[in-house]
């Protein structure tokens, strides 16, 4: 007897057409206006679907490319990624180089596979310095800088730090035409970073010819320019914007080396990029294989063989979406940002440690985010799968919208005069903050969900003490300057962590008593709208069972202790109740949970002080609140 059950499944359950898929989800949205529903437009002007299909990435050029191949979306090595995976680079600011040569050498042994300081310059106290070659044998003490490779960021002074190393290769006898590593400079982002540079642009732009020059002789496996995308991202750029400014970037440099003598087969394989990589997953994907396609086709523009198409990309975990209250929530944000790195091929990463934005890193902090690393290769085997987002219709139309999308804002740079003359002229800021603040608002709306502050925040949790300083120590020579200064530095959640630190920095009264009227079905849910909306603030909800009768409501609203009452039931129940509780409350503040458009004036003239509801700005009614209830002035 044959016991093996064979089955079709093709045949027993046949795929539905797409027409039929829509005709059930049409059902479902019960007359709902399908594109308002179910399409999403990102802050980067696109458009996403709800579902996608073979379809959809038809005619889509690169998607026949293998990976390590032209255009190099799916990767520069293969071999190498399976082999050895991405390089684990956290960063470090140890300003003590006996106790930092400890740590590198400890965190070596742990799973660092690269070593990646922040030196110190005259606008932070925060960096390492390294002045000579008695710096340079403290810091690497133990260390072989073959096995893990060496990632610094430069200023456009700091250049004078290479002689140094020379000095120390020599003496450690390290070949350095064969070392591999990451000390590069990008003075347009330290321009718009800082807000000025200590030397002319005619001499940084002199400076970064004579370094390359020298790194082509010297050190031609050294990534002497290291454009840096998280300038931007800090600043609230959006995805495409980041692009975008790399891109130009990259153009001014080679534009300017050629013309010095260079040719692009030397300067191509001399830049990377450290690119910021933000929680958006799918996007953040598509962004980092997106970058790889752009690049690819840049430097084939300026005539770059196949093998120089390649760029180094740096992952680095975002700020601009981190939070300084619920901070644990933090780790979800980075293992969120490096899962789609990985994903997205980067080679190198760095996680940013959960409490970066109120401390100095610490052990326990420290571990965490080298941890989150470790675990995504060594147990989660994001390493033995190249390109693992190949193939998916959603991410490659999404890397060929982002593409698309990144090459015409960076065509608008040239036209404009390239990314020097961007930054100079002001225009960048103007770019960036039309984009920043239309994501402020959308958390201050609620329409981007942060757990912890703008959704389900925790009014018993106190602002976390702010250990960090990061004064400048010096004045700096300022040789030029921005008209219009530093780019601003934004955080998603800066409005509403700010009025929270306001209203708990008050002594007044900060209660707000629920009148729940009528069923549990009646109150319920805007009950619990309220229980979420009044602690963004830092406010405290004082949450009754339901009351059958205005009277019973007001009685125990009057006993609470609350300043601010909040009438909690159904659009049809507020028809009767609200004069009621409006007269018998009158002079006290009221707040009613919901918006009945007809009724707004009438609830208004009867006493009705503010009204919440899904399309509310959190920050500015919450502000409007604090000031009637004399918590802000």
């Amino acid at each position: 007897m044959d016991s093996e059950i064979k089955l079709n499944l093709l045949q027993e359950f046949p795929p539905p057409s797409f027409e039929e898929w829509l005709q059930v989800v049409q059902a479902g949205l019960k007359g709902a206006d399908f594109d308002k529903v179910l399409k999403t437009k990102t802050t980067e002007g696109i458009t996403l679907q709800p579902i996608y299909r073979q379809e959809d990435i038809e005619g889509i050029p690169f998607l026949g490319s293998q990976p390590g191949s032209s255009p190099f979306v799916r990767g520069n090595n293969p071999l190498r990624f399976l082999t050895e995976g991405w390089l684990i680079a956290q960063n470090h600011t140890e300003t003590d180089l006996k106790i930092l040569n400890q740590k590198l050498l400890k965190e070596l042994n742990q799973g660092l596979t690269a070593v990646n300081i922040t030196l110190s310059n005259k606008s932070s106290t925060e960096g390492v310095k390294i002045q000579n070659l008695a710096d340079w044998e403290t810091l690497l003490e133990g260390i072989n800088l073959q096995a893990a490779p060496l990632f610094m960021q430069l200023g456009i002074e700091d250049t004078e730090i290479l002689i140094t190393f020379v000095q120390y290769a020599v003496k450690q006898n390290i070949e350095l035409k064969s070392l591999e590593a990451g000390i590069g400079l990008d003075y347009i982002g330290e321009l718009a970073e800082k807000g000025y540079l200590p030397c002319t642009l005619a001499d940084a732009e002199q400076k970064l010819a004579e370094i390359v020059k020298w790194n082509v002789e010297k050190m031609p496996r050294n990534r002497i320019i290291s454009i840096d995308t998280s300038i931007y991202e800090e600043a609230g750029a959006s995805s495409v914007q980041e692009l975008a400014f790399a891109l130009a970037t990259a153009i001014y440099y080679l534009r300017q080396l050629l013309n010095s003598g260079l040719t692009i087969e030397q300067v191509a394989p001399l830049l990377q990029v450290k690119l910021a990589l933000g929680s958006n997953f799918f996007i953040e994907i598509a962004k980092v294989r997106a970058l790889r396609l752009l690049w690819a086709e840049m430097i084939k523009s300026f005539g770059g063989e196949e093998d120089k198409q390649k760029v180094w990309v740096h992952g680095k975990t975002a700020k601009f979406n981190k939070t300084i209250y619920d901070i644990y929530v933090n780790v979800l944000r980075t293992t969120t940002e490096s899962f789609a790195g990985v994903i997205g091929g980067v080679d190198s990463l760095e996680i940013g440690c959960f409490n970066e934005l109120i401390a100095q890193p610490d052990e326990f902090s420290t571990r965490l985010a080298r941890n989150q690393q470790i675990i995504l290769k060594e147990e989660a085997h994001f390493d033995k799968v190249i390109d693992p987002a190949g193939g998916c219709y959603y991410i490659e139309w999404l890397t060929n919208e982002l593409a698309k999308s990144a090459w015409q804002l960076m065509q608008e740079i040239e036209g404009k005069g390239g990314m020097l003359e961007y930054v100079t002229k002001g225009e960048l800021h103007q770019e960036v903050e039309t984009i920043v603040r239309e994501r402020i608002e959308a958390v201050n709306k609620r329409k981007n969900i942060f757990v912890g502050i703008n959704m389900y925040a925790n009014p018993e949790e106190k602002l976390p003490t702010l250990q960090r300083d990061d004064k400048p120590v010096s004045k700096e020579d300022k040789a030029f300057i921005l008209k219009d200064g530093a780019l601003p530095k934004h955080r998603a959640v800066e409005e509403i962590e700010c009025l929270r630190r306001q209203i708990e920095a008050s002594q007044s009264n900060k209660k707000i008593f629920l009148l729940n009227l009528g069923t549990l079905a009646d109150y319920k849910a805007r009950a619990d709208f309220a229980l979420n909306f009044f602690p963004v603030g830092g406010l405290e909800v004082i949450y009754p069972n339901g009351f059958n009768t205005v009277e019973e409501a007001v009685t125990a609203a009057e006993k609470s202790g609350a300043s601010v009452f909040c009438i909690c039931s159904t659009d049809e129940n507020y028809v009767s109740i609200v004069p009621e509780i409006c007269t018998k409350m009158k002079g006290k503040i009221l707040i009613l949970a919901g918006y009945p458009a007809d009724k707004i004036e009438e609830y208004k003239q009867a006493g009705i002080n503010c009204f919440i509801h899904l399309k509310a700005d959190v920050v500015s009614t919450l502000r409007d609140l604090a000031k009637q209830m004399e918590v802000l002035k």
